[in-house]
């Protein structure tokens, strides 16, 4: 009997874009990419927070159809992003006794969980994942993996990751709505992560900032665990406005300027631009526009620089930052964080050791959605293969239609 194929789904639902990936898993070290899908989220979203439950549902059931029309799927569930600055990461530490004579369980793990976070984690916040950082058996620390040891107490830090449960039912309410049922919400720097740095990186201490439109979201690892999550309510949309207000033009043909007339390392060149846009004839000075966007990407990554300062790692990281996300195409970038941050750093492209038409999305505004179906694949949480059949999906009204 042929078996059954298995698939895994990352959709990162970004305040201006979302993007989806759909992964044939065909062992656990060979896995393809055979569907990607993109689509404007124009309403609905502010900085990573859903306003209005019908704007990303439409944005998301644009990028599904596209999966599976190309790859002749289904999608019913996924790994979803989630984002905004409600998100934030906590240590937590616990103790308990255990049975003597009895290995350590499962049930004691979790019994542990719950005794470091008991009243630590305020009621409004709902928990989206424990990173365990170290146990401690019998005053013996530095224990990664207890299960079935001996001891007669075990203590416990970890990291705990939430968000604000408002934030969170929101978007799993605008999901729904697009007929998708969400297996895990993972924070975007989090699963751009998986896709763009090695185990050894992780190990040695690296951070990755997820330069969005709205957001800069930071997660920070070392010793091959979480040990920060952090994010700054700017994005590369604020350098966009910077420019349209400055010269006095709309915001379209801003981010033309922004992607297309920065000088190499934001260096003097006293040229004169003209461009032609929509019709229009506009004039303006590269110095001038190497000024406004120098200026904000500095503005950014000052905050970015306060959160590794909280986290206690400010050019302490061997790695250095991988920068992914939207804006992470703005030319020069690397070198001027590396300048600020005083850190080595790069950009980040996805894809390595995936195949199929990974070559289509190995670009940095797609590092959160392959990392999306990645983790769905290390947990083991595939989706069959069923025959692409008649389903439900979201349609511009709120109502529910069949697929033709």
């Amino acid at each position: 009997m042929e078996e059954q194929s298995k698939y895994a789904f990352g959709i990162d639902v970004g305040t201006e874009n979302v993007r989806a990936v759909a992964l044939e898993i065909q062992s656990q070290d060979v896995m393809k990419v055979i569907a990607y899908g993109e689509a404007k989220n124009t309403r609905g979203m502010r900085k990573g927070i859903v306003t209005e439950l019908s704007g990303p549902a439409e944005a998301v059931d644009k990028a599904l159809k596209t999966v599976e029309s190309m790859g002749g799927i289904n999608v019913d569930n996924a790994y979803v992003s989630i984002n905004g600055s409600h998100l934030a990461s906590e240590k937590v530490s616990g103790m308990i006794a255990i049975s003597q004579g009895t290995g350590i369980t499962d049930d004691d793990l979790n019994r542990l969980e719950d005794t470091a976070m008991s009243g630590r984690i305020s009621s409004n916040r709902q928990v989206l994942d424990v990173v365990p950082l170290n146990y401690t058996l019998d005053g013996q620390s530095g224990i990664r993996s207890p299960r079935g040891m001996m001891a007669n107490k075990i203590e416990m830090v970890a990291n705990v990751v939430s968000g604000l449960t408002p934030s969170i039912d929101s978007l799993g309410r605008a999901m729904a709505l697009a007929n998708l049922e969400v297996l895990r919400f993972v924070p975007t720097a989090i699963a751009a992560a998986r896709a763009v740095l090695t185990e050894k990186q992780m190990e040695n201490g690296a951070m990755v900032v997820d330069f969005g439109a709205s957001t800069t979201s930071v997660a920070i690892y070392d010793e091959g665990d979480l040990q920060y999550l952090g994010v700054v309510p700017a994005g590369a949309n604020n350098i966009t406005k910077d420019l349209a207000i400055s010269l006095e033009l709309n915001t379209e043909a801003a981010e033309e300027i922004k992607l297309r007339f920065i000088a190499p390392d934001f260096a003097e060149t006293g040229k004169e631009i003209t461009l032609r846009h929509g019709g229009e004839t506009i004039n303006f000075s590269q110095d001038e526009v190497n000024l406004i966007v120098k200026e904000r990407i500095i503005d950014i990554f000052v905050h970015v620089n306060e959160h590794l300062k909280r986290a206690g790692y400010a050019q302490k990281l061997p790695e250095g930052a991988v920068i992914v996300g939207a804006g992470s195409k703005i030319k020069g970038l690397s070198g001027l964080v590396k300048e600020n941050l005083k850190m080595a750093t790069r950009i980040g492209v996805p894809g390595a050791g995936l195949s199929g038409v990974i070559e289509d999305i190995e670009k940095p505004e797609y590092a959160t959605a392959i990392g999306l179906a990645l983790m769905m694949a290390d947990d083991g949480r595939f989706a069959g293969s069923d025959e692409k059949k008649e389903k439900k999906t979201f349609d511009l009204f709120g109502l529910f239609k069949k697929k033709k």
